[in-house]
């Protein structure tokens, strides 16, 4: 079957070949899976074919299909569909991959049969001997298998059993932990043994259907298998010589898989022209809402309502005259809660590579520092909120609870959000004055606090939040009251990205993202059924309202 189906439809490829002839770019592994036992429903509606054709189309140079039935919701024919979707198009045909727990040369057979070119071996749950005649098995019917390690002692089983692809798993699959440095560690260990696999090494050319394009090439291809969501992360693997990303959940949940392919940067080249329009600074924000924080939340399982409807901060109040005031257990549950969501066990700061921000004018500063904070928080964030605290108190609650980031929220001033005091990054939080009824002198307010907030804005915070300030009150923050949000669209117009905080609910939001598209958006009493405890079904309302608004006001941009 095998052999009839590669002599109608085309010969295998080879998967390092495919992987080293994308040099100098980050070969890409598009996944396609439905579901998975650490979130559940992905995608359920998905189809192989459509799926597979529209990665291949945007780019992607092997395409993973998980073929495993009750937790993945995959199958053969899956993997058959995505073959066939991919064959005969205008683009380079991909390299099918078949992910799936393989404990016999049957289900090689078995892929190669259904148009696989090469298959995941995972040596966590592969005998030694046995990984040997899996590989050898694979070689036998033409393919390049990729061998999955998580340690330097799975790495010396992998090895010994002759892979030439090897692909690293940052999760390890014992805690379900997530740490992006194992592909660091493994990339350093191969280096240390001689083993030749840089990708930088690769000479362009090849289109992996035959192993003279590889003679010049290295003798190995590393890959690393999870975690990565972001050109970030496709640029820190690049920089250590790694061939291949591959990325699932991500693509997998993106309304146009093609954009978020693109926005990849997978070429070097383009990872560049990416951070100098970054870097450029001076024209209008226009991208629209990219960070969603939802603040006052007290306990681990509010937080993790936040997260599965897709928050990118989560906010933990230290102020001791809010309602929503926790203690360091309470909001290092929060930030325990948030870490698992994420498949992280440490903290995530801000790369923003090639630019010394401290040099740059302050909105420049901030504009960079913005599209950094947008990458990090793809994984969910933890937000202290501080209010006129000193600033020994607040490193104390950074280190003992694991925070990420920082808010202050008083009369500290913009270089107290510098992340030197602070610890980690910090956003500053600018009062907008109204009265109680939410109206403000337009005439007055508008082009007067903006120009105010402009001159004192300053390189230091990570983001500047706009809140609403009621005239008289000596402390901002939790009034349920919105400000002008003209303010904050004219901040957007001279090039600076704001959040805005400040009487939101699911009942108003879409507007506010729809009209004044600012860069984030803040939610707290606005998602409450009393201080402190979120209503579950409004938060899930309010962060899926401002999403769909996101996208809806994107349109013509």
């Amino acid at each position: 079957q095998a052999a009839a189906f590669h002599s109608q439809h085309g010969p295998m490829l080879d998967l390092r070949a495919v992987v080293q002839s994308r040099a100098p770019a980050m070969c890409l592994a598009a996944e396609f899976k439905r579901a998975s036992p650490s979130k559940g429903l992905i995608n359920p509606g998905a189809t192989a074919a459509a799926q597979a054709a529209a990665y291949g189309a945007a780019g992607a140079s092997v395409i993973s299909v998980l073929t495993e039935e009750r937790w993945f919701q995959g199958s053969l024919a899956d993997l058959r569909a995505a073959r066939l979707a991919t064959t005969g198009q205008a683009y380079r045909r991909p390299a099918i991959l078949r992910k799936e727990f393989v404990f016999g040369t049957y289900q090689i057979y078995e892929a190669a049969a259904h148009g696989a070119d090469t298959i995941l071996l995972i040596v966590a749950v592969t005998p030694a001997d046995l990984l040997k005649v899996l590989v050898d098995t694979c070689r036998e019917v033409g393919m390049e298998p990729l061998v999955e390690v998580h340690g330097q002692s799975e790495l010396d089983v992998a090895l010994n059993a002759g892979a030439r692809v090897i692909g690293v798993n940052n999760r390890n699959l014992h805690t379900f932990r997530m740490d992006l440095a194992t592909t660091d560690r493994t990339a350093e260990e191969l280096a240390k043994r001689g083993i030749r696999f840089d990708h930088r090494l690769c000479s362009q050319g090849g289109d992996g259907a035959a192993t003279a394009a590889t003679m010049a090439m290295p003798e190995y291809a590393l890959c690393s298998l999870s975690g990565m969501s972001s050109p970030t992360d496709v640029d820190r693997y690049r920089q250590i010589g790694v061939g291949m990303c591959l990325i699932g959940e991500s693509l997998m949940r993106a309304a146009d898989p093609a954009a978020a392919i693109a926005g990849l940067c997978l070429d070097p080249a383009a990872y560049g022209r990416r951070m100098m329009d970054a870097a450029a600074a001076g024209g209008a924000y226009t991208a629209g809402t990219k960070i969603v924080k939802v603040c006052g939340i007290t306990t681990a399982e509010d937080a993790l309502v936040a997260c599965r409807a897709h928050a990118n901060l989560i906010g933990v109040i230290f102020a001791p005259k809010s309602k929503r005031c926790v203690t360091a257990e309470q909001a290092s549950d929060v930030v325990r809660a948030v870490r698992d969501f994420g498949e992280r066990s440490g903290r995530i700061g801000l790369a923003c590579p090639g630019n010394n921000v401290a040099k740059m004018a302050p909105v420049q500063a901030l504009v960079i520092k913005a599209r950094a904070l947008e990458e990090a928080a793809r994984r969910p964030l933890v937000v202290g909120v501080f209010q006129n605290q000193p600033a020994e108190f607040i490193r104390e609650m950074v280190d003992t609870c694991g925070l990420d980031m920082v808010q202050l929220h008083g009369q500290e001033g913009m270089e107290a959000a510098s992340e030197d005091i602070c610890g980690v990054p910090a956003l500053r939080v600018v009062d907008i004055e109204t009265s109680t009824d939410g109206s403000s002198s337009r005439a007055v307010a508008s082009t007067d606090a903006v120009q105010k907030i402009l001159d004192g804005v300053t390189s230091d915070p990570a983001a500047i939040l706009l809140d609403t300030s009621i005239k008289g009150s000596k402390e901002g923050g939790g009034t349920g009251v919105t400000f002008d949000h003209s303010i904050a669209e004219q901040l957007q117009n001279r090039g600076l990205p704001v959040i805005i905080a400040g009487g939101l609910k699911p009942g108003n939001v879409k507007d506010a993202v729809m009209k004044t598209r600012p860069w984030g958006i803040d939610v707290s009493s606005g998602v409450e059924q009393s201080p402190g405890k979120k209503n579950h079904d409004a938060v899930t309302k309010f962060v899926g309202g401002a999403r769909d608004a996101a996208i809806e006001a994107s349109k013509g941009f």
